[in-house]
């Protein structure tokens, strides 16, 4: 009977690699080694793809993820705030230094001048506004100080040493809109202070989701400008005072990396879902490797933890633009301290290959049941 078995699995053996036709749920370490284009540190050319053994020399050369999305704090023009707009409800009030003067009121005999005030006008298309005895004023793009003094000079002629008051009733030009997921909605007008991007999202009851999974995205004049949340409460100056017009929209936007073959997921009883999130700022690779589960012990080969990665010009050599594979070796006790300062960048697979082991007791678990079946007919030849 062992003859028999023997003589079967020999002639399986050859007619079949075992790579061939063993189910995998990735390539090996061998297959990755054989396949690299480039196995050095510092890739001359573009190639199919580099293998690259994550150690103390590598983490020297290797950069931090590309930049989040920043704001061009140079675009950010400085405009004055607290102008009269088109459409705002303006307040005016004239005062004549004694009575008899050319605004008549109800009270002629106060001796101390007279006062009046005219109904709250709205700011014209024109951007004008229209004062007895004085005409058309412009006031879009400037002051209410401005305003009065356009006033007085229109009316200096006429009236008794005249004097204006002028002011917003209500704003609505030029204003703030923040939408998205935070916890309201706001829509707002500039206070002659100004406001900041971070005021105005306070006015919205702040992010839904964590700073560094939030993307605020800024339209101003015509363009789209992106900042993660997280860069603009770690630079001051990306903090940006907000003009009239602006529009803040917050969205979430996690970053993920991916967890294929032998990790400790496998053992859920539950779904699974290899698409993590980073869930922080930055994330190591010993990081990463912990929410995937980490190795399962019966399967993994931890001689074989990649990580496969669309290498950004100057992460390895300026200029060069390649696929990457990184391997870390988990049997080395230097390996494990090797991926906790190994920075995982966004869409980052890691795969951890099958130990030989394991593919062995796949191919027998194919062939011994053929080579049974193959004695089985053979007797029944004999």
């Amino acid at each position: 009977m062992a003859a028999a078995i023997g003589m079967s699995l020999a002639i399986i053996i050859p007619s079949a690699g075992c790579g061939s036709f063993i189910p995998q749920s990735g390539p090996g370490l061998q297959a990755v080694r054989q396949q690299a284009s480039v196995t050095d540190l510092h890739p001359a050319t573009p190639t199919a793809y580099a293998l690259i053994t994550v150690d103390a020399d590598t983490l020297r050369f290797l950069t931090t993820p590309a930049p989040e999305p920043r704001f061009s704090v140079a675009e950010t023009s400085h405009a004055i705030h607290g102008t009269i707009g088109v459409g705002d409800d303006l307040g005016i009030t004239i005062f004549e230094s004694g009575p008899g003067g050319l605004f008549i009121t109800d009270h002629p005999e106060n001796p101390s001048g007279n006062s009046v005030t005219l109904p709250s006008q709205q700011v014209d298309e024109g951007g004008n506004i229209t004062i007895p005895f004085g005409g058309k004023i412009a006031v879009v793009g400037h002051t209410p100080a401005a305003v009065e003094r356009a006033i007085v000079q229109r009316l200096g002629s006429r009236a008794l040493e005249p004097q204006a008051v002028v002011s917003i009733l209500a704003r609505r030009s030029g204003m703030i809109s923040v939408v998205g997921d935070v916890g309201g909605t706001a829509h707002f007008s500039l206070d002659p202070g100004g406001e900041t991007m971070m005021g105005a999202i306070a006015r919205a009851g702040g992010p839904r989701f964590p700073d560094y999974e939030t993307i605020v995205s800024l339209q101003r004049a015509g363009t789209v400008q992106r900042a993660r949340l997280s860069e603009i409460v770690a630079d001051p100056g990306q903090n940006l005072p907000l003009e009239p017009g602006d529009a803040i929209y917050i969205s979430h936007d996690p970053e993920f990396f991916l967890a294929m073959g032998a990790t400790g997921q496998t053992s859920s009883l539950g779904p699974l879902d290899r698409r993590i999130a980073f869930g922080g700022e930055k994330v190591t690779l010993a990081d990463a490797l912990a929410r995937a589960g980490g190795l399962e012990d019966d399967r993994a080969n931890a001689r074989a933890l990649f990580v496969y990665r669309l290498t950004r010009p100057g992460d390895i050599q300026p200029g060069i633009k390649i696929p990457t594979v990184y391997v870390t070796d988990l049997r080395d006790p230097r390996g494990y301290i090797y991926a906790s300062r190994f920075i995982m960048h966004p869409e980052d697979i890691i795969f951890v290959s099958n130990a030989p082991s394991t593919d062995l007791a796949k191919f027998l678990a194919l062939v011994l049941p053929a080579a049974y079946t193959s004695q089985g007919f053979n007797a029944g030849l004999r």
